[in-house]
């Protein structure tokens, strides 16, 4: 598509129905801007983190809904997309109908809005596209146009949106929730990790020995055998506790998920186990899971300090290997709220899959 045919469609994105369909086709096509349709991304904001590695790169993703107001049998043939610095087009990509429909999928939940809450009228998503994108640091991506080819009954239209590209600027000074020697064994999304909306940025720490090991002597077949078992686990920043769990039980065999130990409302897997979230008060949450069963010592309400106990390091929820799982996101809910890039203070690394640290 020529860059005059983009710019025409994504003006017209912004203006009444009928001037948008005149716009758009005089701008070279016939495949007119459907209105009634929506694109709406998840997370809901976009951040972009630096990639490890010694080239300056930065890497972003999200889910990109098709959204309409009555069922529909849409089906997407393609995407078209332009990265934008300052509103200078840094590149275009082109997604043809078998690179889209290899990243395509019907989404499995109900649609709701964005903070989890049911819509006051109707919405349904009958697609859903997969974006991931990495760029050069230098090109300092800001937003990014993207226009949704899609089919219907025969019918080919155009769904369009602009969605700002962010670095994200943390406000809580945290500090890792367990303190002595560790490793990161999976880290965020854009580092080959977790991939849900709350936990894009998460990482999975586990404990280690004064060594660098992670067992004792025993070999680690018991969860006893791990350095980091039983550990202390600490509030990584003062705030409010809006959620806290510990009657889940640890899962018996320490390299095994076993779904029999899931809590039920997570028969798929994801489960956090025994868990904590924080209220740091400025819009950024904690959330600390996989504690040890029966080990938590906060509730609901509670107002905690940075560094002061929660709980100990377990083996409880979805998890291979007795560790913390700790993830900033955007607000209480572990489902519904966008993940949030994170450092810490007492840590002098950037925590990535495979990183050794030790939490002063």
């Amino acid at each position: 598509m020529a860059l005059a045919a983009w710019a025409a469609l994504v003006a017209a994105a912004s203006i009444p129905t009928l001037a948008a369909s005149k716009q758009a086709d005089a701008a070279g096509g016939a495949m007119a801007i459907d209105p009634t349709i929506s694109l709406r991304p998840l997370p809901t904001r976009l951040y972009k983190t630096r990639d490890s590695g010694h080239e300056p790169t930065e890497s972003w993703t999200l889910w990109l809904l098709v959204e309409t107001r009555r069922p529909r049998a849409l089906a997407v043939q393609g995407v078209d997309i332009q990265l934008l610095a300052g509103k200078q087009v840094t590149r275009s990509v082109h997604l043809g109908e078998e690179g889209t429909k290899a990243l395509t999928i019907k989404p499995p939940f109900p649609p709701k809005r964005p903070d989890g809450s049911a819509p006051p009228s109707p919405i349904y998503w009958p697609q859903a596209v997969r974006l991931r994108f990495t760029e050069a640091a230098a090109a300092k991506v800001d937003a990014m146009n993207v226009s949704v080819e899609l089919v219907e009954a025969g019918k080919t239209v155009r769904a369009v949106a602009t969605l700002p590209v962010e670095t994200f600027r943390q406000k809580t000074r945290l500090i890792y929730p367990f303190k002595g020697r560790g490793v990161i064994t999976q880290a965020g999304v854009t580092n080959g990790g977790h991939r849900n909306r709350s936990g894009q940025f998460a990482l999975d720490g586990v404990g280690l020995d004064q060594s660098y090991a992670v067992y004792l002597p025993g070999g680690g077949e018991k969860r006893e055998d791990h350095a980091g078992w039983g550990r202390a686990l600490i509030a990584p920043a003062d705030g409010t506790v809006v959620r806290a769990r510990g009657d889940r039980p640890d899962q018996p065999d320490p390299e095994k998920s076993d779904p029999k130990y899931y809590a039920p409302e997570h028969p798929n897997g994801g489960d956090p186990g025994n868990h904590v979230v924080i209220d740091h008060g400025n819009g950024e949450f904690s959330m600390i899971a996989h504690l040890q069963e029966k080990s938590l010592r906060v509730k609901v309400g509670d107002r905690v300090r940075q560094g002061q106990e929660l709980g100990k390091l377990g083996s409880s929820g979805d998890t291979v290997t007795p560790h913390v799982h700790y993830q900033l996101q955007s607000g209480p809910d572990i489902e519904w709220s966008d993940g949030l890039p994170c450092t810490f203070v007492n840590i002098d690394d950037t925590l990535v899959r495979g990183t050794f640290f030790h939490a002063k």
